[in-house]
């Protein structure tokens, strides 16, 4: 009988070219690069508005001076060794490196209480957060997997998760019994928690990807109603509302009933660093459990020394904060009237996202306001759902009231003159189109 062979299918290798080149196909404006992403004219920028540098602190040197102190130090160490470290450290009595925590190059989970770490993670918690405990991690990104995957005991856990919740949350979440919530949707959520029972709502309280708004306060009440735990990610409005800062938990006055708040330093704080906050012993339960902490070298000093400084500067930013929400609230109301198909929002919002559709939209979009000095961060799948793409306009205190104008006027220009050019741009268009 002779032997029958399997029918041929397309090798690991020929699967991974297919879906490169189709990638590439789908990222590419027809140059040959990968250059869907990048500014076609960075000369010509003078108003930036795609990075999250939402109170314009990267460039502060209360932030920065001691970055560059410590950069002109190593820089000196490494040149000659004549020069003792202790004299370095005398020219500047407040820069210490401690003899273990960080600089130990070792996981989270071996921080001892004397070191820096725990120190501003103090301050981080009692002075801006409102909670008993944080633990630093490397990013946002790490904070969020890391903290569900403690939290989630595999196939049993159940995770109410909004649609447009960060990715890490999602990739956090995966090993549990995944229920998809409709955006900001609080009737979805319930119709799901009545018919699933008790599990963990994951929000974001300000969502990247369309500048909306969480109710924090809605959601605190079905958390408590149906004996839930509640994770809200904070990495877009930490150090943007309330008072200091403190975020929207802390405006909502639902700090208290809220289980774990996360999020990523690296947005207004300008910090390489995220965070899980919540009550001393489920904090330290999550850094034990979690893989990023047990697995992962923990952050550096000159990581925590930033952040100290950050916190300070911050939390008396009252005026830089005031200045950015009357900027989002006057270009949103700019926007809105045009017809622009963005978010409505309860709060003013400085993230403002244009629709563009399929991926050469969004470039289309990007080039008008690049003709005109403004630059705009291009979102994509997997940013995005396909076909799904958009222009990202992300507002900061630094800008002037000129800048603002000219932020307007460019709005006002690409409505009255490329509507027809941008077919999933304005709200008077379907948006059935795109499905």
């Amino acid at each position: 009988m002779p032997l029958s062979h399997p029918p041929k299918t397309n090798t690991t290798r020929e699967q991974f070219l297919q879906n490169m080149q189709k990638y590439f196909q789908s990222t590419t404006t027809g140059k040959g690069d990968i250059d869907l992403l990048a500014l076609t004219r960075p000369d010509c920028i003078d108003i930036y508005l795609d990075n999250n540098d939402y109170l314009h602190l990267s460039c502060d040197p209360r932030l920065i001076d001691d970055d560059a102190y410590q950069h002109s130090m190593n820089s000196v160490i490494s040149k000659t060794e004549k020069v003792l470290h202790q004299n370095l450290l005398d020219e500047k009595q407040h820069f210490s490196i401690p003899r273990q925590g960080s600089d130990n190059i070792m996981a989270g989970v071996f921080l001892q209480q004397a070191c820096l770490q725990y120190q501003v993670s103090d301050l981080l918690a009692k002075k801006i957060l409102g909670k008993e405990s944080v633990y630093l991690a490397q990013s946002g990104y790490v904070a969020n997997y890391g903290l569900l995957q403690a939290l989630v005991i595999p196939a049993k856990t159940h995770i109410y998760i909004d649609t447009a919740a960060h990715e890490s949350l999602w990739q956090g979440a995966s090993r549990g019994i995944i229920h998809k919530i409709k955006h900001n949707s609080l009737d979805d959520l319930e119709q799901n928690l009545r018919r699933f029972g008790s599990g963990i709502i994951v929000v974001d309280s300000l969502y990247s990807g369309k500048g909306s708004i969480a109710d924090l306060i809605e959601l605190c009440n079905l958390k408590e109603q149906y004996n839930c735990m509640l994770v809200v990610d904070e990495s877009h409005s930490i150090g943007l509302y309330g008072p200091h800062g403190c975020g929207l938990a802390s405006l909502g006055n639902v700090t208290d009933r809220i289980d774990f708040i996360t999020g990523s330093l690296a947005k207004a704080y300008c910090v390489r660093a995220g965070f899980i906050a919540g009550r001393v012993q489920e904090v330290l339960y999550v850094r034990e459990k979690s893989s990023s902490s047990t697995f992962s070298s923990t952050l550096m000093n000159w990581d925590i020394q930033r952040l100290q400084r950050a916190i300070n500067i911050i939390y008396n930013a009252d005026k830089e904060r005031q200045r950015l929400m009357h900027i989002a609230t006057t270009v949103r109301h700019a926007a809105v009237t045009l017809e622009f198909d963005v978010e409505q929002t309860p709060l003013p919002s400085s993230i403002l996202c244009l629709n563009a559709g399929p991926n050469l939209f969004s470039k289309k979009l990007q080039s008008y306001f690049e003709n005109v000095g403004i630059s705009g961060a291009i979102f994509i799948p997997p940013a995005t759902p396909l076909n799904r793409s958009m222009l990202r306009l992300t507002l900061h205190a630094g800008l002037s009231d000129d800048d603002v104008s000219r932020i307007i006027n460019a709005l006002e220009f690409i409505a009255q003159h490329h509507r027809s050019d941008l077919p999933y741009t304005f709200s008077k268009r379907s948006t059935t189109l795109l499905n």
